[in-house]
């Protein structure tokens, strides 16, 4: 729209804003440009948006999970990677809620060892994203990921999950640690 001098409307510059602030998680993402930011405050700015408060309310709708199984939950955000002769699958889901994202392990967790069977998966691996703290709680289904994890990261691993501080972007961060590990193997 400033390339082309186009002026935009509020609810316009709203869901381009929303977009934004999206695929960068509230601009805490590695994945985040400067170019991001600054467009991200061009249009909360056109749209007389307050970021923090708008930001919250978008994660918050986004992360309700209320009335879906763990198996639509875990299948909301989730790819999945074979490297070298391993199947994997790592999703991810992201809230500013600490206690939202506990209650959505609880619900995972009983079904990751099951869905990763049913998938045919060596590996599965599960993302939970807090945009706050900037960290990723990760728990795992397949004999082998709890030491892949460990090896990739080399964070203390509690008996069902590891905390990653600092770690956000499945693609930029979590995918590259344990790829490079599997290459090793």
């Amino acid at each position: 729209y400033r390339e082309h001098g186009i002026e935009i409307e509020p609810k316009i510059a709203a869901l381009m804003l929303s977009a934004i602030l999206s695929d960068t998680l509230m601009y805490r993402s590695p994945t985040c440009t400067a170019v991001d930011k600054a467009a991200g405050e061009a249009l909360a700015r056109i749209a007389e948006i307050d970021v923090p408060s708008f930001a919250k309310a978008m994660f918050r709708a986004g992360s309700n999970l209320k009335n879906k199984t763990p198996e639509e939950i875990l299948h909301q955000d989730f790819k999945k990677f074979s490297i070298e002769g391993t199947n994997f699958g790592i999703g991810q889901i992201s809230s500013m809620n600490e206690d939202e994202l506990s209650e959505i392990r609880t619900k995972i967790a009983s079904c990751l060892e099951e869905e990763r069977n049913q998938m045919g998966l060596d590996l599965m691996y599960f993302l939970l994203t807090n945009i706050i703290n900037e960290s990723s709680t990760v728990i795992w289904a397949g004999s082998a990921a709890p030491k892949i994890l460990k090896t990739a990261f080399g964070q203390e691993m509690e008996k069902d999950c590891v905390i990653l501080p600092g770690v956000v972007s499945r693609k930029k961060q979590f995918l590259p640690a344990i790829t490079e590990v599997l290459q090793q193997i």
